[in-house]
């Protein structure tokens, strides 16, 4: 059972979506500005941190799959 086996798939769709969305606000959003008047400089900065976000949509997407019957993913290795 993972942690989302509780959910319906509706759910899930949904929670996907808010952290997807969450996902592309935090690699594109700045998380402060600043602006020096006299010297005319700017700044920003990125909170450029989403592996946490990443690690939840995989575990959503693996309940996905399992409910949908489709068969785990895994690495391809390629044989020399």
């Amino acid at each position: 059972m993972g942690t989302y086996s509780r959910h319906t798939t509706e759910e899930l769709q949904a929670i996907r979506a808010r952290l997807s969305a969450s996902l592309i606000d935090r690699l594109t959003a700045p998380t402060s500005a600043s602006y020096n008047g006299g010297s005319a400089s700017r700044s920003a900065q990125f909170a450029q941190v989403p592996e946490e976000i990443r690690k939840e949509l995989r575990a959503i997407d693996a309940e996905l799959d399992r409910r949908s019957g489709t068969a785990p993913r895994g690495p391809i290795y390629m044989a020399g």
